[in-house]
């Protein structure tokens, strides 16, 4: 019996452990997130919030090879802004 309840409780403990690293696996990125978190994002997660954002703010410059690194840019000097407030107040 012990050993079943020791097979049962580590399939248990695996499952959660899924779970918990599958709701991390996304980007988590929003407008709501910082700049610091947008520099401690992935590449293809930041230009994912990017693209977004852009669309929703209607700033299609910042879509484009030469707009997207405005953003890090930006973000490096003022990681406490959110990305809302840099779409709100970016020109494009």
């Amino acid at each position: 019996m012990t050993r079943r309840t020791s097979r049962i409780s580590t399939v248990v403990a695996a499952l959660l452990s899924g779970l918990a690293l599958s709701a991390c696996g996304g980007s988590g990125l929003s407008g709501s997130s910082t700049c610091q978190d947008f520099m401690n994002a992935s590449p293809s997660d930041q230009q994912a919030i990017v693209d977004t954002l852009a669309s929703q703010y209607h700033k299609p410059d910042y879509t484009t090879p030469l707009g997207s690194p405005e953003v890090p840019y930006y973000c490096t000097s003022n990681p406490s802004v959110t990305l809302t407030q840099f779409f709100e107040n970016a020109q494009g």
